[in-house]
């Protein structure tokens, strides 16, 4: 196999290796008025209060208090918190999605010798559009998180996250979206963009 060969299907390798990566999109919103933690002690609560007993908020709930340590909080105690993480979380269905099926990259690769110089051709077309287009079920999964300082009784930080995907199981993307609520955290002041968590 020629050089030249080697090099052109070395690229096209990388190609289809960038286009097949994967990972969890999400739209990170915050606005905030929050200076750095310095060992507030901080309350994870539900903003609906029928869901502060349930096992699926706790298990939130834990992943969640854990990040605000790192970040620099400690939980609260018996007698008083300085701070109150409210959290809500919902999951919706969009009707009538278009999806691409199939693979999104096509690639070709062709050799051929012969003719008077007796040389060598190649081509490579490489093509993004293979494949048929249906309709499949997507779905909004948000978290919302609002911390407020009880000492002033105000809301002192805001932080939303979305995420659209055709997973329906919420309890396997909470904590990818967790993840990118808390990178960089608190973030900038009324930021809005686009983080993407890799699976391990």
């Amino acid at each position: 196999m020629n050089k030249g060969l080697k090099r052109s299907i070395c690229l096209v390798a990388v190609i289809i290796l960038a286009g097949c990566s994967s990972g969890i999109k999400n739209n990170v919103t915050r606005f905030h008025q929050l200076s750095s933690p310095n060992g507030e002690s901080i309350e994870v609560i539900a903003m609906d209060p029928t869901l502060q007993q349930s096992i699926e908020f706790g298990s939130y709930a834990q992943m969640i208090g854990s990040k605000l340590g790192i970040a620099g909080y400690t939980p609260p105690t018996e007698n008083a918190t300085h701070y109150v993480a409210e959290i809500s979380y919902n999951i919706t269905l969009i009707q009538d999605t278009i999806v691409q099926s199939g693979s999104p990259i096509s690639v070709g690769v062709g050799v051929g010798s012969g003719g008077r110089r007796r040389g060598t051709s190649m081509g490579v077309g490489i093509s993004t559009s293979f494949g048929s287009s249906n309709n499949a079920a997507q779905y909004v999964s948000s978290l919302s998180m609002n911390i407020i300082n009880l000492s002033t009784g105000k809301r002192v930080y805001e932080g939303h996250v979305e995420s659209i995907n055709k997973n329906q199981n919420l309890a396997q993307i909470m904590p990818f979206m967790i993840e990118a609520l808390f990178q960089g955290f608190p973030g900038e002041n009324g930021s809005s963009n686009i983080v993407k968590i890799t699976p391990n």
